[in-house]
């Protein structure tokens, strides 16, 4: 249950604050995220990439989810945007997908915990990134 009490919290907490221009809509934004997704892939250790598709489908179920949560989808900015999200995942998914394919990565590799808000290359804490086999600190520049 703490998961789903995350999530309503980082709803909440973008809900709350100063609503920025949404431009998830506009395909240059789009095209935008998914160059900085693939770059980001092709630095990714074989560990890291099977941390991140644990947490891409994570996050897509969590998306799925809002879609389907009246309360959770009005917190997360309507159908629209939220239906938004789950295209631009999907995309990112099939790039991750590409990325693992070409490395002759298959299955999940270890299973540990994910945290919500860090992608492969922001996993912060030691003993998660022991657990799924990164190196012990971050490499320099991978930062958000």
């Amino acid at each position: 249950m703490s998961y789903l009490r995350q999530i309503m919290q980082r709803l909440h907490d973008r809900s709350t604050a100063p609503a920025p221009v949404d431009r998830s809509g506009d395909p240059a934004v789009l095209e935008e995220h998914l160059t900085l997704y693939a770059a980001r892939l092709e630095g990714c250790t074989d560990a890291m990439l099977h941390y991140e598709a644990a947490w891409l489908e994570q996050h897509i179920e969590t998306l799925e989810l809002c879609a389907r949560q009246p309360t959770m989808l009005a917190s997360a900015g309507g159908a629209e945007r939220v239906d938004r999200l789950l295209q631009e995942s999907l995309r990112f998914r099939r790039l991750l997908e590409s990325a693992r394919a070409a490395r002759g990565l298959t299955g999940e590799g270890v299973r540990a915990a994910v945290v919500a808000s860090e992608h492969a290359w922001e996993l912060s804490d030691p003993a998660l990134r022991r657990a799924w086999g990164f190196p012990s600190h971050p490499p320099a520049g991978t930062g958000p």
